[in-house]
């Protein structure tokens, strides 16, 4: 780059994201309309940068404490199914065509049921309440996404199409078209790199709402299977109870 003349203005604005330079023509001051047209777009990409920085570490801080929750979830379905296998065992015994009532019951099986239930119970009321943390973070991602193409879309062309105008009627401005794209081309680099950081914050998050969904997998599953289970039990007891009024015995 060739070394500013004499008498050539220059503005800095500090921003947030990455402080703005502006270069003038040599013995212009005074910003033309296309100028001011021009900066406040520069300006507004920008903001809209920052603010999807911004959005990416907040729902990055928001998807942490869901995540450990989700874990923990984890770890209490893998106690919930222990206890549910702990009653397959019984009524496999109690199925088969001679038992040992030390090992199994009715009553043991009953007991072993009514205890698993209830931790299906309590394990349901925490993964509904994690289920509406989760969806309202899926909508912040998805509109994460959305601004990061629609309107990212919309401000780049914008500034683009203002650039262009502005370039044609260089005599007339007083920005320095030439140095505002050289300054533009390290926004964009720049921009690259806090994109890069961003995408990995949200990827991050995404991976919350797959351990969610896989979560969710599980649950369905043995949700179906205890569902199953209950039926085998109900019909195990009918068959008990019609055995029993048969013989005139009562089963413990």
């Amino acid at each position: 780059m060739q070394p500013l003349q004499e008498g050539v203005k220059k503005d800095f604005i500090k921003h947030s994201f990455r402080n703005i330079e502006i270069v003038y023509k040599a013995g212009k001051t005074t910003l033309t309309k296309q100028d001011e047209e021009l900066l406040a777009a520069y300006i507004n990409l920008h903001d809209f940068e920052l603010g999807m920085k911004n959005t990416a570490s907040a729902l990055l801080q928001e998807a942490k404490p869901i995540n450990e929750v989700i874990e923990a979830l984890h770890a209490d379905l893998k106690k919930v199914q222990a206890a549910f296998d702990t009653c397959n065992i019984l009524v496999d015994k109690l199925s088969a065509d001679t038992y040992i009532s030390e090992e199994t019951s009715l009553k043991k099986l009953g007991e072993a049921s009514e205890q698993t239930g209830n931790e299906l119970k309590e394990y349901n009321k925490k993964i509904l309440k994690i289920y509406e943390k989760v969806k309202v973070l899926q909508e912040k991602i998805t509109e994460y996404h959305k601004d990061s193409e629609e309107r990212s879309e919309a401000l780049y062309d914008k500034c683009s199409a203002l650039a262009m105008a502005h370039l044609k009627n260089w005599e007339k401005n007083s920005i320095n078209a030439a140095e505002f794209d050289d300054q533009y081309d390290k926004f964009i680099d720049y921009r690259g790199l806090t994109e890069s950081h961003r995408e990995s914050l949200i990827d991050a998050c995404t991976g919350t709402i797959t351990n969610y969904a896989n979560l969710n997998e599980q649950t369905s599953i043995l949700y179906n299977v205890w569902k199953e289970f209950t039926k085998r039990c109900n019909l195990l007891i009918i068959v008990s109870e019609l055995h029993n009024n048969a013989i005139g015995f009562t089963a413990n």
